[in-house]
């Protein structure tokens, strides 16, 4: 305990060389836990926007993923609310889906373009798949059983189509008939991926099961996660909970990003080794010019009695204690500043577009991503490497003569 004290005394019996090196420390911690966390704002984006249209878990009956047919159908409402109960769900959208082509216009002024239709429940992918945020021109989907279609904006501009115009889908049945159904342009989305908008239609799900007749099953269940990072957990154990159906979590419909994400990561580590490496490098210049400094205090401590051992367990103790009041100065402080980025992100938009790569759509915007690990993970390691830093000075202090520093003053 004598010596715990010593060692908060001398820390601030010099109050500026204190203050500066925790600084130092301080800062390069919260650096990195802000670095980090946009760093984990980019990957959400990245997810989310190519997760948007498929979910971060699809739930779909066995074969349907390597051969999209018609017939392969799951049950609707037990699975559907057995999914919200879980607590890490943050929603549901059962979905059906067909592959059709959508003609407008008659005679010479005709056009048609392949598309897949997508039908849908409005309530239900409110607030979770962003579909009803990304209406660029007229509305999005009503809630009742109308024969409404929303268009993404490409789609619209080969079909030479706008809102209020009606047209013509074409497709097969569950049992391999012609399906036709008549429709009304409403709105024209804009997903930001211009490749899924130039095929992409939205339409009622009951409208579309009643054209295919599905008796009311679904294609998939699309599963949004209050973490998607944590898809591949939840995905195991909802698989062995439902048994003969597939469940696939989003790394591994969208390998593309998940090897994109893992790239990323692969960074992440280089530049937390690089910028450690350099704090770990201003850190130790601080302390060892300490330590120059105070050659003429540690040789008076031994030569009253205190023995080289637990001098260089005191200089152990004060790197310590400064490593740690940094370390939790600068995780607060990155910690707020992640925070607020995370509820306030900076958009971009105009300076730059929208990137998109690997199916994914990167949004222009500085976004934070909080997470435990992005805060605990810096400050341990900084005052870890504060620890090791002190060694090679309390090395230095086990062969202290201090006749010979004394002599030297």
């Amino acid at each position: 305990m004598f010596l715990v004290r010593l060692c908060w005394r001398n820390l601030w019996r010099n109050r500026r060389r204190t203050l500066l090196t925790m600084s130092a420390m301080g800062c390069a911690t919260a650096i990195v836990v802000l670095t980090l966390s946009v760093h984990g704002g980019m990957f959400q984006d990245m997810i989310e926007g190519a997760t948007m249209y498929q979910g971060q878990v699809r739930i779909l009956a066995k074969g349907y993923f390597e051969n999209p047919r018609t017939d392969l159908t799951i049950p609707a409402d037990d699975l559907h609310v057995s999914l919200l109960g879980e607590p890490d769900v943050k929603g549901v959208a059962g979905r059906v889906r067909t592959f059709a082509l959508l003609s407008y216009g008659e005679g010479d002024s005709s056009s048609t373009q392949p598309a897949e239709i997508l039908g849908i429940n409005p309530g239900e992918e409110k607030g979770v798949s962003g579909f009803d945020r990304r209406v660029v021109r007229g509305r999005f989907l009503s809630a009742g059983d109308t024969k409404d279609i929303v268009l993404g904006r490409s789609l619209a501009l080969r079909l030479d189509v706008k809102p209020g115009v009606q047209v013509v889908a074409m497709g097969q049945d569950v049992f391999g008939s012609v399906a036709a159904d008549v429709f009304r342009v409403v709105g024209i989305i804009d997903t930001g991926d211009p490749l899924r908008d130039s095929s992409l239609a939205l339409v009622g799900r009951k409208t579309l099961q009643e054209m295919l007749v599905l008796d009311g099953r679904l294609h998939e269940c699309a599963v949004y996660l209050k973490r998607p990072g944590n898809a591949g957990d939840f995905s195991e154990r909802l698989a062995q909970r439902l048994g003969d159906i597939d469940v696939m979590p989003w790394n591994r419909f969208l390998p593309q990003l998940n090897d994109l994400v893992d790239l990323t990561r692969v960074t992440w580590f280089i530049y937390s080794f690089i910028f450690y490496f350099a704090v770990i490098l201003v850190t130790m210049n601080t302390m060892y010019m300490a330590l120059l400094e105070r050659m003429h205090e540690f040789a008076v401590m031994n030569a009253l009695g205190l023995r080289p051992g637990r001098l260089s367990a005191m200089v152990v103790l004060e790197a310590l204690f400064m490593s740690s009041i940094a370390a939790a100065a600068g995780g607060v402080a990155g910690s707020l500043a992640g925070l607020y980025l995370q509820g306030h992100p900076i958009d971009l938009s105009g300076l730059a577009g929208s990137i998109t790569y690997a199916e994914s759509t990167i949004q222009p915007r500085i976004r934070a991503w909080m997470t435990p690990a992005i805060v605990l993970v810096p400050m341990c390691m900084l005052v870890l490497f504060g620890v090791l830093v002190a060694l090679f000075p309390a090395w230095r202090l086990r062969r202290i003569r201090p006749v010979v520093v004394l002599r030297e003053v």
